[in-house]
């Protein structure tokens, strides 16, 4: 068809900065800034694609890392030189300034974690202040770390400035994709020497996987569709983390996250939990025990699951609760059950899937945290579409604690 007298063609934008996007103007793409937010007085995203986030003056062993941004080429990863395991980290001693040219937006990110992010994770005040001052602090040394921090300060911004969602999007899924990716070669000597910056890490990075909205049907934050079995182990590796570090972990820098981590546990190890939470899994026993009467070995397996999954409803749903359920208090579960039970819901089992089911009405007791919101509805989801639908009217009790149908008191 012949082009309308007058009518200029032009190469379509797809590298566009994030400004031109928003405005839905055709971006020339030119670095550092673009001319149409030259000509507009704005700051250009471009700005930060191709600046130092750690701009050290060293040797090739402490390669500087650059910060592209989310539309960049690469796909928004950051390359520096892998660290060998048998070299040390680099210490902020080693490291000059910030660059003034540093992303304006990544600064922003970086005061909301420390001005309202951080604040939302845990209702303890010594907790808090270890996720305002020392997360940021270990970032600083270890920049996987500081990545991690940023994707989640974004996400929550996300949530507060709705302007702004598709750009905090962006720069989420930008440095979570950073942060995983420049992590991996530090893995060894960061278990071995840094204990704190690998517990860090893990844990934002369970909290990113709760977090990230689904898109494109994409379930959780995990990498090709992954399994439920899969996204548990993720916070299993929190566990593993804890056993490496041991005592200088346990006594260091982040010393009241476990002094907190051991009250919440000695609550969820009492007696009392246990026998509070038998009534909830009564059904599930007698279940158990008719589908696995003739498998002694897969009945122990189920078993456990099943104990520990008592103390975790025991503390969750019942009355005259006098505190806000923490993180840990759901969590746990997931730390005790055994990784036979795992294997069978990687193979999707049904009994282990109800359990999982059962399981998540307790994460519904935890969705006052921004990061946890509608986590329970989405496990839900993808657990009606896996069982056999001969067993879904066992996901019914969930299904109502989550719905808000059932009567509860805490």
């Amino acid at each position: 068809m012949d082009k309308l007298p007058g009518h200029r063609s032009h190469r379509k934008s797809r590298f566009g900065c994030l400004q031109c996007k928003k405005r839905k103007v055709k971006c020339d793409e030119r670095q550092p800034c673009c001319r149409n937010c030259e000509k507009h007085g704005v700051v250009c995203s471009f700005a930060g694609f191709s600046t130092a986030l750690f701009t050290p003056q060293v040797d090739s062993a402490a390669s500087p890392v650059s910060l592209p941004g989310p539309d960049s080429a690469g796909s928004g990863i950051i390359h520096s030189t892998a660290v060998g395991t048998s070299q040390a980290l680099p210490s902020l001693s080693s490291l000059e300034p910030f660059p003034s040219t540093l992303a304006v937006f990544d600064l922003e990110l970086l005061h909301h974690w420390t001005t309202s992010t951080c604040y939302t994770l845990t209702r303890s005040p010594a907790v808090q202040t270890v996720w305002c001052i020392e997360a940021p602090r270990i970032g600083f040394a270890t920049p996987p770390v500081l990545h991690i921090l940023l994707a989640c300060s974004a996400l929550h911004l996300a949530r507060c400035d709705e302007a702004r969602r598709a750009t905090c999007f962006a720069y989420a899924q930008m440095h979570h994709s950073t942060a995983v990716r420049e992590m991996i070669p530090l893995v060894s000597p960061l278990a071995r020497d840094n204990g704190a910056a690998l517990f860090i890490f893990s844990s934002l990075t369970c909290m990113f996987a709760c977090a990230k909205p689904p898109e494109d049907g994409d379930f959780l934050a995990l990498p090709e569709r992954s399994n439920l079995s899969e996204w548990a182990r993720l916070f299993q590796g929190t566990k593993t983390v804890i056993h490496t570090g041991g005592e200088e972990l346990l006594t260091g820098s982040l010393e009241p996250i476990f002094t907190n981590g051991l009250y919440l546990a000695a609550a969820y190890r009492s007696p009392c939990a246990l026998e509070q939470g038998k009534p909830h899994v009564w059904e599930l026993q007698q279940l158990m025990s008719r589908e696995c009467a003739a498998d002694p070995s897969l009945r122990a397996i189920y078993q456990d699951a099943l104990d520990e999954l008592a103390r975790t409803l025991g503390i969750a749903i019942r009355p005259g609760l006098m505190r806000k359920l923490e993180i840990a208090d759901v969590f746990r579960w997931l730390f005790e059950v055994s990784d036979e039970y795992l294997n069978l819901l990687y193979e999707k089992a049904p009994i282990a899937l109800i359990i999982f089911a059962h399981w998540c009405a307790s994460i519904r007791q935890i969705e006052w945290m921004w990061w946890m919101e509608g986590l329970s509805s989405r496990l839900m989801t993808q657990l009606y579409s896996m069982l056999d639908p001969k067993y879904r009217d066992w996901l019914l009790w969930p299904q109502e604690i989550i719905n808000g149908s059932y009567e509860m008191l805490t």
